[in-house]
């Protein structure tokens, strides 16, 4: 009798190590299921705010073209808020412009690279996009910093 006793308690102790077992097989899987969606999550924000640089840059350089820089006025500095769809800020946009001129700075004398260069008169274009911190879209902050010289 005492054998078939001795039976039984192995039998629940491997009972146990099983459900135990199976227990860490499911956590591990949650947890690995929780680090793809972060993941995800950040990719998704970093594209978002790489093609927020790009438009923030194109959109400075179309501002840029309708100043009339001969009066004397330059396009220093870009701030642009960007919202979702119930208002809520996710991103600041910062865009700061350095001019290089072909001859003498027409009146602009803040942020002049160079002047009298003989080149076309070019600008560089600074954009930083940075999520705001009050927006809690990612655990780390996303900053992305795009330069790029472009022809005036």
């Amino acid at each position: 009798m005492s054998a078939i006793r001795q039976k039984n308690g192995f039998a629940m102790i491997m009972a146990i190590f099983v459900v135990v077992m199976v227990a860490m097989g499911g956590t591990l899987l949650m947890q690995n299921a929780s680090l793809g969606v972060k993941s995800s999550t950040d990719n998704y924000l970093r594209i978002q705010a790489e093609l927020l640089a790009e438009s923030a840059s194109e959109y400075a350089l179309m501002n840029i073209q309708d100043i009339n820089t001969s009066a004397g006025q330059c396009l220093n500095d870009l701030n642009i808020t960007v919202n979702d769809s119930s208002g809520n800020s996710m991103y600041d946009i910062n865009v700061i412009l350095s001019y290089s001129y072909e001859n003498t700075a027409p009146g602009c004398t803040s942020r002049v690279l160079a002047q009298n260069t003989g080149s076309t008169t070019m600008v560089l274009i600074d954009t930083s996009v940075t999520t705001k911190s009050s927006a809690k879209l990612s655990t780390e902050p996303i900053r992305i910093h795009k330069r790029t010289w472009q022809k005036l």
